[in-house]
């Protein structure tokens, strides 16, 4: 009677592993529920196709000739001149190439962005970056810069502010900053260097 009742007891212990031994196949061989998907939308809110592109033709390899100096921002942006002639040539309804590197630091950890103005309020713009020198990070090489991002077309932002100190000379509010003055930025079909220089062709 004893050893039946033991018998009968592994039987359901036996039993009572099934379920247990099943469910940590199905989580090794991925059958159970997937992951999230999490796409490759540029807007960060989900639901792209993951299929999607990631980058897109280096516009920084074109050879555009900048219409002013780059802009640059660690502290501030500067040079206060870059930044008085950005926003001249954004007055003039022209177009124009500009190119803004942000650096916080402290070790290389660069944004750059080319910005193409387009003449119309709306600028055609590439970004990308570098990140190294950290201890954890490999050496800094000069011209290592990751894979450029897609480009966007932005609107550009004329601060009516702006507008009056230019046509006074004011020393202080005749500038144009990148990072405040481009705005509602979405990516657009790849453009290629020759489509930038007849862009940028007199008319």
């Amino acid at each position: 009677m004893k050893a039946h009742r033991l018998a009968w007891v592994a039987l359901l212990l036996v039993a009572a592993q099934v379920p247990f031994v099943a469910a940590c196949s199905s989580a090794v061989s991925g059958s159970g529920d997937p992951e999230p998907d999490t796409g490759n939308d540029p807007s960060g809110e989900g639901g792209g196709d993951v299929s999607a592109p990631e980058t897109a033709p280096d516009l920084f390899a074109c050879g555009l000739e900048l219409s002013c100096e780059k802009i640059s921002r660690h502290l501030g942006p500067e040079p206060r001149e870059a930044l008085e002639c950005a926003a001249r040539l954004l007055l003039s309804g022209g177009t124009g190439v500009l190119a803004a590197l942000d650096t916080p630091g402290p070790f290389i950890d660069e944004t750059e962005s080319l910005i193409v103005v387009l003449g119309d309020g709306t600028a055609l713009v590439q970004t990308r970056e570098r990140h190294c020198g950290a201890p954890d990070e490999p050496p800094c090489q000069p011209d290592t810069w990751e894979a450029p991002s897609l480009h966007q077309i932005c609107d550009v932002e004329i601060p009516e502010s702006m507008e009056e100190a230019c046509e006074e000379d004011s020393e202080e509010g005749c500038v144009w900053v990148p990072w405040s003055g481009l705005s509602n930025c979405q990516a657009v079909d790849d453009a290629t260097c020759t489509d930038i220089a007849d862009r940028l062709a007199p008319r």
